[in-house]
Parts: C-alpha cells; sequence; structure tokens
C-alpha cells in the first residue's frame, strides 16, 4: 500500500566530514521481507474487516512504519548523491497512488447511487472528495465520524483515511530533507551529515508525536485515531530506523530470533486486541515494534522467517496489496447496505474477498502496471501533471455531483413542504388519519397526497419540532427547564409533559392541541433519563449523576407553589430504558416501583398522571434506520413503501412499564396509541403518505402532528 517501492538502494559515500563507519546490509541492501511483510499486514486488515466484524488488527500501523522506513531511505539516499528532483519524485508517487484510488472512488460513487440511501449522499460525496484529495481523515474527525466495526455506522470510504495520513507525509517529508540538506549546505557547509541530522529531527518530532497521541487518544480516541499528529510517531519510527541502520545492524546471530519475534508481534496483534479502542496510543508499539523487528532482523539465513515472506501466496497478496485494500472496504460497506444486515456472513465475507481480489489483481494488471510503465518510469514532468489532471477531474466531478445532489434534495423538500404544514384536523387521510380509518374498516383516499412522501427523504434529518428550551442534553451543570407550547397566556388547563426524548418527538402535536383547547402544555426532558425514583440501569450507568440531577430540579420544580395548578402530569419515556434493580427485583420491576414512587412526590394526588405508551422501536441506533428502513423506503412508492418497509409488531413493540406503573396508582391513566402506528401484524415504516420514524426509535415531527386530533381527544377525556 506504499507509494514507494522497496528496492536497492544504490550505495552512497558518506561525506569527509562524517565517520567512516562500516555500512549495515539494511543501509544499501534490498530487503526482501518487507514485501512479504506488506503482504501479510494486508491480508490481516482484510480478513479482520470481513471476518472479525472489523476488528482493528494492526496491519495499517505496519503499513506506516513500512511508508516511514522506505521514503526516508530513499530520499535520504537520493538528495545525498545530488540526485534528488522535487517534481519528478511528486510525479512518480501521486502518479502511481491516484490511479487506482480515483478509479475505486468511481466505482464507490456508483455503488452509492444504488445502495446507499440518499440521505447519506452529501457525507460521503464530500468524503469521496476528501479521500481524493488526502484529506479524509481530517473530514472524519470534523464530522465526528469514529473507527468502528465494518457496519451500518462506517462509510464506504472511510478506509482512505490512511492513505490520507501517508499523502500528507508523502507530500511534506521531502520538502523537510530537502529543506534540511538546503540548510545544512548554506549553514555547516557539509560539516553536519543529511542522515545524522535528519535523525535527531525526526527523534524530536517522534517523541512529540508520541506524547500527543498519548494525550489526545485519553481525551478523545477517536479523533485520536484519524490525526495525522498523532499517527506521526508510527511513521517516525519507520524513518529513525532506516536511518539508523545506514550505521548500525543488530548481530548475525540475534537477527533470527528478532525477525520471527516481530512477525509474531504483527500477526498475533489483532487476535489480542482491537486497535480501533487503542491505537495510536502506546499499544500501538505491539504492531509498530514488529514491523521495525522484522526489518531490522533482515537475514538470508534459512531460519529466519525470509523463505515463509517470499512465498508466492504472500508474493501475490503483497503485490496487489494497495488495490485489495482500496477494493474491499466499499464492496463490504455496499453488501451490508443491500441486505440490510448487521455483519457479514462467513459465506458473504468469502464472496466480498473473492470480488476484492478479482478486481484488484484486474486494477493491478490494467491500471498500476501500465501508469508504472508509460507515465512513472519515463519520469519528468508529465508524471504530475497527469496526476494533478486525474485529481482536478475528479474534483470537479465530485463537486458537481455535491450540486446534483443538493438540487435533487432541495426539489423533494420543497415538494414535501407543501403538504407538511397540512391541518392534521382536517386533511383527510394524512399520517395517522389513514391508519384510524383502516382501523375501523373504512378505505381512505386523497387524491392530492399521491405520490408524495413527507417529510423527504432528504430532510429526515431535520425533521425535529424540539427546541433548546425544552430540552436538557449535555450541559454541565445539569439545567433543568420547562418551554411552554399552545396557548401560552389566558389558557383554560395547563398541563406538564416529562420524559426523555420521547417526550420531545412529539412538542409540534402538542402545540396544536393547545391552540385548538386552549390549553398550555408545557415540556420538560431529559436525554436517556426519565422522572424515576430509581438510578438508571446498567446500559445507561454514565448518565446516572446528570439523570438523578434532573429529577431532582425537576421535583423541586414540581414542589413550587404554582405547579399546585397544574391539571395533569403526562409521563412517557423509550420503553427500552431501565433502572437499576433492588434486592429480587428485575430491571422491569425496579422501573414500574421507581415510576410509582417518583409519581407519589407531585403536588398533589388529585392530580392526575397520564402516561403515554412508548411508541414502536425499529431500530437501536440512527445508523442501522438509515441503512435499512429508510433505504428501503427510497426503493418503493409511498404508497408501498408503509408495509414493505415495516416491521412485525412482536419486533419493534416493547413491553412498556407504565401498564403496571399505572394500575397501581389511583389517579393515573393510561393513553395507549399503538394502534395508530400498528397493524394486526406489522408496523408500517410509512403510514398516510408520512415517513413515522426519523432514527428508528424516535417519530417524525410530521406524523406526531398527525397524531394531535387522537391524543387531544384522549387527553380531554382525562382531564376534562
Amino acid at each position: 500500500m506504499t507509494a514507494i517501492s522497496d528496492i536497492s538502494a544504490p550505495r552512497t559515500t558518506p561525506t569527509d566530514s562524517e565517520p567512516k563507519y562500516p555500512r549495515s546490509r539494511q543501509a544499501t541492501g534490498h530487503i526482501s521481507e518487507i514485501h512479504g511483510l506488506r503482504g501479510i499486514a494486508l491480508a490481516l486488515v482484510v480478513a479482520f474487516h470481513l471476518f472479525g466484524n472489523g476488528r482493528v488488527s494492526g496491519g495499517i500501523d505496519v503499513f506506516l512504519v513500512i511508508s516511514g522506513f522506505l521514503a526516508t531511505r530513499s530520499l535520504v539516499g537520493r538528495a545525498e548523491r545530488g540526485r534528488f528532483r522535487l517534481v519528478e519524485h511528486y510525479g512518480r508517487t501521486f502518479a502511481r497512488l491516484a490511479a487506482p484510488a480515483l478509479i475505486v472512488l468511481a466505482a464507490t460513487a456508483v455503488l452509492m447511487v444504488a445502495f446507499i440511501p440518499q440521505t447519506l449522499w452529501t457525507q460521503t460525496t464530500r468524503e469521496i472528495v476528501a479521500a481524493a484529495t488526502y484529506t479524509l481523515n481530517w473530514e472524519l474527525i470534523a464530522n465526528q465520524l469514529s473507527y468502528g466495526a465494518a457496519g451500518p455506522s462506517s462509510t464506504p470510504v472511510q478506509h482512505f483515511w490512511s492513505l490520507a495520513v501517508q499523502g500528507q507525509f508523502f507530500l511534506l517529508w521531502p520538502l523537510v530533507v530537502v529543506g534540511l540538506a538546503f540548510v545544512l549546505r548554506v549553514v555547516t557547509r557539509g560539516r553536519i551529515g543529511l542522515a545524522r541530522a535528519l535523525f535527531v529531527l525526526t527523534a524530536a518530532a517522534f517523541a512529540v508525536s508520541f506524547l500527543y497521541a498519548i494525550k489526545v487518544s485519553g481525551a478523545d480516541q477517536a479523533a485520536a485515531y484519524f490525526n495525522s499528529v498523532t499517527r506521526f510517531w508510527e511513521i517516525g519510527a519507520g524513518a529513525l530506523t532506516a536511518l539508523a541502520l545506514r550505521r548500525l545492524s543488530l548481530p548475525e546471530k540475534i537477527r533470527t530470533y528478532a525477525a520471527w519475534t516481530g512477525l509474531a508481534l504483527v500477526v498475533t496483534c489483532g487476535f489480542v486486541m482491537d486497535g480501533a479502542d487503542h491505537f495510536p496510543g502506546p499499544l500501538a508499539l505491539w504492531p509498530v515494534a514488529g514491523a521495525l523487528l522484522v526489518m531490522a532482523g533482515s537475514t538470508p539465513s534459512p531460519r529466519g522467517p525470509r523463505r515463509l515472506l517470499e512465498t508466492r501466496p504472500l508474493r501475490f497478496v503483497a503485490d496487489i496489496s494497495y488495490e485489495l485494500y482500496l477494493w474491499h472496504w466499499p464492496l463490504l460497506i455496499a453488501w451490508l447496505y443491500y441486505t440490510g444486515g448487521e455483519h457479514l456472513t462467513l459465506a458473504s465475507a468469502a464472496g466480498v474477498l473473492v470480488v476484492s481480489t478479482v478486481l484488484a489483481w484486474a486494477t493491478n494488471r490494467l491500471v498500476t502496471r501500465p501508469i508504472q510503465t508509460y507515465v512513472i518510469r519515463p519520469g519528468g514532468p508529465p508524471a504530475l501533471v497527469a496526476a494533478l489532471a486525474a485529481l482536478a477531474v475528479a474534483v470537479g466531478a465530485g463537486w458537481s455531483g455535491l450540486a446534483a445532489i443538493k438540487y435533487s434534495e432541495d426539489r423533494a423538500i420543497e415538494a414535501a413542504a407543501r403538504l407538511a404544514t397540512a391541518d392534521p384536523y382536517t386533511t383527510e387521510c394524512l399520517g395517522a388519519a389513514a391508519m384510524a380509518a383502516a382501523s375501523t374498516g373504512r378505505s381512505c383516499r386523497n387524491p392530492d397526497l399521491r405520490g408524495e412522501l413527507i417529510p423527504a427523504v432528504a430532510a429526515i434529518g431535520a425533521d425535529d419540532d424540539n427546541r433548546s428550551e425544552c430540552w436538557s442534553f449535555e450541559e454541565r451543570p445539569v439545567r433543568f427547564s420547562a418551554c411552554p407550547n399552545g396557548a401560552i397566556e389566558g389558557y383554560e388547563k395547563r398541563l406538564l409533559m416529562v420524559g426523555d426524548s420521547h417526550a420531545v418527538a412529539p412538542v409540534g402535536a402538542l402545540d396544536l392541541i393547545g391552540d385548538q383547547r386552549n390549553w398550555r402544555i408545557d415540556v420538560a426532558s431529559r436525554a436517556a433519563c426519565h422522572w424515576n425514583a430509581r438510578p438508571l440501569g446498567r446500559n445507561i450507568a454514565d448518565n446516572r449523576p446528570a439523570c438523578a440531577e434532573w429529577n431532582r430540579q425537576l421535583e423541586e420544580y414540581l414542589r413550587a407553589p404554582e405547579q399546585r395548578n397544574l391539571d395533569a402530569i403526562i409521563v412517557t419515556h423509550s420503553a427500552r430504558k431501565t433502572t437499576q434493580p433492588l434486592g429480587e427485583e428485575t430491571p422491569y420491576e425496579s422501573t414500574v416501583n421507581g415510576l410509582v414512587e417518583a409519581w407519589s412526590h407531585r403536588p398533589s394526588t388529585k392530580i392526575p398522571v397520564i402516561a403515554l405508551v412508548d411508541n414502536p422501536m425499529f431500530e437501536p441506533d440512527n445508523a442501522a434506520y438509515l441503512r435499512t428502513t429508510l433505504g428501503c423506503i427510497q426503493q418503493h412508492s409511498p404508497e408501498t413503501a408503509g408495509e414493505a418497509c415495516g416491521r412485525p409488531r412482536t419486533d419493534v413493540l416493547v413491553k412498556d412499564p407504565h401498564r403496571d406503573a399505572v394500575a397501581r396508582d389511583p389517579n393515573a391513566h393510561l393513553v395507549d396509541m399503538t394502534h395508530l402506528f400498528c397493524e394486526d401484524r406489522i408496523c408500517p415504516a410509512v403510514i398516510g403518505n408520512v415517513i413515522v420514524y426519523r432514527d428508528g426509535n424516535h417519530i417524525t415531527s410530521r406524523y406526531a402532528r398527525t397524531l394531535a386530533p387522537y391524543l387531544s381527544r384522549e387527553l380531554a377525556r382525562i382531564v376534562d
């Protein structure tokens, strides 16, 4: 995957001012083990991605070491001989890198249109452009993506982050070497050798990068993983080794042991730890040290690993390593989107491996080798011009694609907006009205809705009526707040709704209800938290202190004299969230008991508690929903997507603790609107031309608004 070939470096003559130390064999000779090491590292990367659910094996760290080693050895040797031409070097390097990469990126754009939900097209296209310009790692950091398993949270070009780090190194390192050589000639007039000065400079940069990696990894592991500065120490380790081996070498008798030990470290790393959780922190020394030991322990002795590393299968993998790395990941992600699965099966992983290998071989034979023969070998400016021209075409195509996507999205959003504000009290068959009609056996037709999908898929992420004043999220210290909805002044009734994010999803509906009935409905919510006397369960234990503080402030708010005039308290929360059991309780029983105890603290038992049964939940996280349900909706018409993309009731309905809690409070009432979400067998993804869920477990504000007439009737039955 490195752009600089492992070729034998011509012998160099030390400057007169440098001590005449004997050169080590690795200083000038071909290190045969490197090519095989590259093959093993690549095989591990692909194997763990495909068969290990994206587990990070340390292979990329080995590649970074090899890049630093080969680039530094080549650059210093040519600079010392006075044969270094910056333009020619950049042309050779980036022409070799760009050709296969741009072909894979073009194919990825096709896969994106074919398999990936439209909501991800803009971000994926931005990442394709960033990948082409070797800035993807910074794009990923800016968008707070993490290098997790090869699953729904991954993007099809995410693996280009490592190429971005290497590309930035290949761009800047020649300037460092050339600049340092120039300074040494001018200032020291050759009294200090380039290799010696570069070693000191690299050692200092290595130390700074390593310490910075430790610091950033402790604060933000995802950002540290992609950061070029935190990664430099791995590249720097290879560079330092290349410089050190010019003067030093391991004793022949221990080289065999060093090489085998290094190979064992490289191979075992991924089986012992998942580097995604630890690299590039100190634990990355495991694969880094392994790669360095293999190179430093290079020996022709038959007892060493050279014969193994020169076997035909490893040579084949190493020959196509760059292309195989490029192809395997987008094919893997596209297959997951196509199947809607969380992980690859053994058969599908093998299939992706075979297809990736064939494409990698074809790309190597039909693209890489001809580029090497007809563009790179002749040398000179044409290679750089060709690379820059290809890059310009790719970036231009990327930005044109972004413009086309935005135009398409804007048209869809504009079309949906015409009906998004329709009055749910008077618009027939819109959203929940269609389900209500079906539940009574009536047919429901509204020609104005035909072919319309609300909200537009491209705008699903923005479909949220929540306001910051209703919501306590990540602020510190915790701040309880309640926002008014409906009739703010001169209202006839005042209600309070409390809960987690499921309590703010229907804020738009509460606004409509309040306006229609002249009620004021305040909303107070906290992320992943609800009104309960028990601490949160293990699955959200990190939120316990903040939730406990929010509950304390909520009860303090309820003790205020003006809250005695409340006409009702509405409660709801995600049925998946439970509390910490006491004694022999189950988590469910603990949640029920905590609800009943919390309700007993309301200003007066005369104030009714209205428990709203939680909505069905399609997916545990947003990425999975985008990949499965929303991707399915895009493939069907608004009239057929509901059933085609729906889920069985038994899969999406969660036992709600409010049911049992209500039975234990004399003035608690249950409002169950499941019949407006689910039919007898399935819960549709689209109802009455309205997408029901925006992220797998929160309903869209558009669908919530269509619930207003039915929720209003249920609340009035209790409050009036």
